[in-house]
């Protein structure tokens, strides 16, 4: 066999395109021997085919998928599986496929070549297929089909847009679906199982009535064994397909059921990490509580809870059974239905107002005990022993009350329906009774009313203990409406501008933040202009807005009033995950993630090459202290970062910040908690670093202020000074020397 030479696009004339032999110069990020680089070139073609498809996907975000599921010397199948997973992450439905032959139904397509070139083929007319090319001046070369063929490799990506996604397209104004009820729809198939299932459990429940019925009325009065082993035959073969499909409806609802809650428990999540960082509303404690009520709404819908009220509707089928059996006796079982269930309907506020009092208890003393063990120091330094239990204390007799006041409730609601259960067989029994003195009833047909009624009523005792259980269920769905509720980093129905870099010009118009609505503003700038690769410092005292008026630059928090643009764009138009990528923040607080070291410097999961994490360790001055660590980068790191020093997790701070390598840096306090030798030795580092990027720095140390040519100076969130940073470095001292 013939093998095959390597296929390289070259554009002549005319937009025509044709293919050489490898001698042909190729082009540099397809052919590049740096996986690096070939994977970032095909997360470029690869967004430009998700546009092409009419949905919007960025090239770094693609990059990130396809890095993350990538090996080097990977075939082509394997590396075009990466790039589907990368297409199925922007929203598309994705499949790797290899093809024999050529033909206009496979295209769009990415098509793999046997170079190892990858090709977006957008189309295919008149025997040439429409190649995308960025050196044609509409970006599209005719290739002839005969000159492609031959280095094609067979190996296609093909992606389409997902119906969701042409929806939201076209979308009208109608309401978006529920985010828990929702789900539901998407199991409609399983739903209508379970009912169906339910119709033919029930009927084949009356089995045993009507058997009964037909011993006691034919068998026993004729003395007829062989009608009686018939019957009995016949009323196990109902009981043993009974369970069958009982047994078959529990573990559909489990498996729609643990469907549903994998959805969820995703949704909140990402609406929690999602979450403004200015948001007003519950306290992390009270989020924390929320999410952990989700499991009394899991608990709720099980199969026993689905298979009660799947049951309810053949309620009517035993009652008309029964009143074609026993006429009028029906009425019994009727008001009996109704006296089970009217006590519990009018007991739910009671119980809801009850959970979410528990509930309350709940949170604070969840908050009280974090806080003891975090802070546990502090309460012993400061001698709060005696407050600390008094309050647990308090809330724990709270809640223990409220708890048992909700037990007592739902028992009541149980023993209830049990009791009027019990007593309207007993008058339907009565009742029946009086028919056969009167020659109208059988024995037999008391019997069968007897069966039929604990049929009947006993899905309404299941749903007096559900009924007792809806408040949990309530209070635990509206703790987490606020979480799904809450103001969002990136708003679904939006469609936001995505940048592949940023050159880091800030500009503020009359900017105002609040934490509070009608509280004094924490930042009240009429305008401040900072050019690209500007290096700025921002002073003031404690609590002037500082660390505020970065959080605002940085996106994490959005102004109350007023503009922030970035390379002349509005702040809130600009794609939030790009405005993490490009733009590094540096808090006071360095928060670290129990785990490893690795684990604490790799968040993106991206970082795989241990020599970038030495190296980002060296920059930040923490290289020696993990190298003569005997377990290096898997030295493990408690909750919250407990056993290093505060100055070591910043110099994390700092080694996740190089890392980044971000455009624009907003550092507050960056040096803070690092010592003399350290600190000189980092910004040693930085002058270097930082040159051409973006730098805003918030500080009270002269070495760090050294790195920055220009001050701005914050006073109760106002900007009272702005100028070269020796003038107002001058201005300040000789103001504290007039005052002194």
């Amino acid at each position: 066999m013939t093998q095959r030479s390597p296929f390289t696009l070259t554009i002549t004339n005319g937009n025509q395109g044709r293919v050489t032999s490898s001698k042909a110069p190729k082009p540099k990020a397809e052919n590049s021997n740096r996986l690096e680089d070939r994977l970032l070139a095909r997360a470029k073609l690869a967004s430009v085919y998700s546009g092409v498809l009419g949905v919007s996907a960025s090239t770094n975000d693609i990059f990130e998928i396809i890095s993350r599921h990538s090996v080097v010397g990977a075939q082509a199948e394997q590396e075009a599986s990466s790039i589907a997973k990368g297409l199925e992450a922007a929203g598309l439905l994705t499949q790797v496929s290899r093809v024999g032959a050529i033909s206009k139904e496979i295209w769009p397509a990415l098509a793999y070549m046997t170079s190892g070139q990858l090709l977006l083929v957008m189309g295919q007319t008149r025997g040439e297929l429409i190649v995308y090319d960025t050196t044609c001046t509409d970006n599209r070369a005719m290739v002839p089909v005969t000159d492609f063929d031959p280095f094609f490799a067979g190996v296609i990506v093909r992606a389409e847009a997902t119906l969701q996604a042409v929806a939201r397209t076209h979308k009208t104004d109608a309401a978006p679906a529920h985010w828990f009820w929702g789900e539901f729809p998407r199991f409609r198939r399983q739903l209508a199982e379970v009912a169906l299932g339910s119709f033919v459990a029930n009927l084949l429940a009356v089995a045993v009535a009507l058997f009964s019925l037909q011993v006691y009325d034919r068998v026993i009065p004729h003395q007829s064994e062989a009608t009686l082993w018939v019957l009995a035959i016949g009323a196990m073969l109902a009981l043993l397909m009974e369970a069958f499909l009982k047994m078959a409806r529990a573990r559909l609802m489990d498996g729609a059921g643990r469907q549903i809650e994998l959805s969820v428990q995703d949704l909140l999540m990402k609406r929690v990490l999602g979450m403004r960082s200015d948001t007003r509303g519950q306290a992390p404690n009270q989020l924390y509580s929320a999410m952990r009520e989700f499991g009394s709404v899991r608990e709720f819908f099980t199969a026993s809870t689905i298979g009660t009220i799947a049951d309810i509707p053949f309620i009517f089928v035993f009652l008309f059974l029964v009143a074609s059996i026993a006429g009028n006796v029906v009425w019994v079982l009727i008001v009996g239905g109704i006296l089970m269930l009217v006590p519990g309907f009018f007991l739910q506020k009671k119980a809801i107002q009850l959970t979410q009092e528990t509930q309350g208890a709940s949170t604070k003393s969840s908050r009280l005990l974090h806080e003891a063990i975090f802070e546990l120091d502090t309460v012993k330094t400061q001698r709060a022993e005696d407050r600390i239990i008094r309050l647990w204390t308090e809330l724990n007799t709270l809640s223990s009350v409220k708890s048992s006041e909700q037990r007592a409730l739902a028992s009541f609601l149980t023993f209830w329906s049990q009791g009027i259960q019990q007593a309207t067989y007993v008058a339907a029994v009565i009742v029946g009774t009086y028919l056969v003195f009167a020659g109208a009833f059988t024995v037999g047909s008391i019997i069968a009313v007897g069966i039929l009624t604990g049929r009947t009523l006993g899905p309404l005792t299941q749903l007096s203990g559900t009924l007792a259980r809806w408040g949990n269920v309530k209070g635990a769905l509206d703790g987490l409406e606020a979480i799904v509720a809450a103001p969002q980093d990136s708003e679904a129905d939006r469609t936001y501008l995505r940048r592949e870099k940023l050159s880091g010009q800030f500009e503020l118009r009359d900017v105002v933040f609040r934490y509070e609505d009608d509280g004094p503003p924490t930042v009240d700038i009429k305008g401040i202009l900072i050019q690209p690769g500007q290096h700025v410092a921002v002073l003031g005292a404690n609590g002037s807005g500082k660390s505020s008026l970065l959080k605002l630059l940085s996106g994490l928090y959005a102004p109350s009033s007023g503009r922030i643009l970035l390379d002349g764009t509005e702040l809130g138009q600009i794609e939030p995950r790009d405005l993490r990528r490009l733009i590094g923040y540096l808090g006071q607080d360095v928060r670290l993630f129990s785990g490893t070291l690795r684990d604490n410097l790799n968040l993106t999961l991206l970082e795989h090459d241990d020599d970038r994490l030495h190296a980002a360790l060296d920059f930040a001055g923490l290289g020696l202290f993990v190298r003569n660590h005997h377990k290096g980068l898997d030295l493990e790191i408690l909750d919250a970062g407990a056993g290093l020093s505060i100055g070591q997790r910043q110099s994390i701070g700092w080694a996740r910040l190089w890392l980044q390598d971000p455009s624009i840096c907003l550092l507050d306090e960056p040096t803070a908690a690092l010592d003399q030798k350290l600190e000189a030795s980092l910004v040693a580092r930085l002058r270097t670093w930082m040159e051409g990027r973006t730098a805003i720095i918030a500080t009270h140390r002269a070495p760090i202020l050294a790195l920055t040519e220009r001050s701005l100076v914050l006073q109760d969130g106002r900007m009272t000074v702005d100028g070269p940073k020796e003038k107002v470095l001058a201005h300040l001292a000789s103001r504290h020397g007039s005052v002194a």
